[in-house]
């Protein structure tokens, strides 16, 4: 519970936000095959896996910044 409270970031609110959205529209218009897409944002923003845990990034290559 503790992990799940701490180092909130923008980009986990957002995907929390899109996973609470995709639900609502789901259930609202019945498409139920959009609900585990919910699910899977909001899972990623409170257990911190995945792109929410901000491990995406892209790092530079320092051989392309070095000129010859």
């Amino acid at each position: 519970m503790k992990n799940i409270l701490q180092n909130w970031t923008i980009s986990r609110f957002l995907y929390l936000a899109a996973g609470i959205f995709f639900i609502l529209v789901a259930v609202n218009d019945r498409v139920w095959f959009m609900i585990p897409f919910g699910l899977y944002f909001a899972a990623m923003a409170l257990f911190r896996f995945g792109c929410a845990s901000g491990t995406c990034d892209i790092l530079p290559n320092e051989d392309i910044n070095h000129s010859k």
